[in-house]
């Protein structure tokens, strides 16, 4: 039996399709599989939700209410399943702890350079958009 990996996705990669007319969820499934990899299923921490719903409630402009919103829709249309985390610790901290617990099983996508980095030096794989598509480190 092939192995899966469960995706753990930062808040940053939920807004990718409405900044780049991208679908990450759509594409993120056939472009790992396309590496060998399974998907067990997209997860992401209620620390990552608790920052779209508090941008929304403290948004200034209705585009940017507009946009949290979309980014809200766009998490419940693909069901992702979110992990309990406290709102009152750094995100990428929680990230790290959340992988590091079961390094094997995940990979992670974001698009924030500093965490990529200490992502790869743990050897956790991690997907990231650049140049139109889907990478893989």
């Amino acid at each position: 039996m092939e192995k899966s990996y469960k995706v753990l996705i930062d808040t940053n990669f939920f807004f990718i399709p409405f900044y780049e007319n991208y679908d990450v969820l759509e594409e993120l499934p056939v472009f790992l599989e396309s590496k060998g990899i399974l998907i067990e299923g997209f997860y992401t921490l209620k620390k990552n939700l608790w920052e779209v719903e508090n941008k929304l409630k403290t948004a200034r402009s209705e585009k940017w209410r507009k946009i949290y919103n979309l980014v809200m829709q766009y998490i419940k249309n693909y069901n992702i399943k979110t992990i309990e985390t406290p709102v009152n610790v750094n995100t990428d901290r929680l990230i790290v702890s959340t992988v590091l617990k079961n390094p094997d099983n995940w990979i992670v996508c974001t698009q924030d350079r500093n965490l990529r980095e200490i992502l790869r030096r743990l050897k956790i794989r991690v997907v990231y958009y650049g140049g139109k598509r889907l990478h893989i480190l």
